[in-house]
C-alpha cells in the first residue's frame, strides 16, 4: 500500500539549501492549512503556487518528499531539525508540523 520514501531507501539525504527552502515551503503551507493537511495537498498547492506542471513539476513533487523525509527523520547528527511530524505514524500520508511549531499557529 504504502511506497518507502527516496531517503530511507537511499543513501542518505543531505541538507541542501534547496531542500531547506522546500521544507520552508512545506511548513508555510501546513500553516496555512492549520497545521496538518494531506500531503497531495500540501505538494499540489505548493506547485500551482509555483506554477509548475508536468515533467519539472514531478521532479518538484519528488524533491518536496525527499525534503520532509529529511526533517521528518533526520540523522542524529545531521543538524536538521525536526519540525514536521507524521501524526499518525509512518504510513500515513498526513503531514503535520512538529509539535512545537503546531503551538504557534493563531487561528
Amino acid at each position: 500500500m504504502s511506497q518507502p520514501s527516496a531517503a530511507r531507501s537511499r543513501k542518505s539525504a543531505k541538507l541542501t539549501p534547496a531542500k531547506a527552502r522546500l521544507a520552508a515551503d512545506i511548513r508555510e503551507q501546513l500553516a496555512a492549512q492549520g497545521g496538518s493537511a494531506h500531503r497531495e495537498v500540501v505538494i499540489g498547492r505548493i506547485l500551482q503556487g509555483m506554477g509548475l506542471r508536468g515533467p519539472a513539476a514531478e521532479r518538484a513533487r519528488r524533491d518536496l518528499l525527499s525534503a520532509f523525509d529529511l526533517h521528518v527523520h533526520p540523522e542524529p547528527d545531521s543538524g536538521v531539525p525536526r519540525r514536521v511530524d507524521l501524526p499518525f505514524g509512518p504510513e500515513s500520508y498526513r503531514w503535520a508540523l512538529g509539535e512545537p511549531m503546531r503551538a504557534s499557529i493563531r487561528f
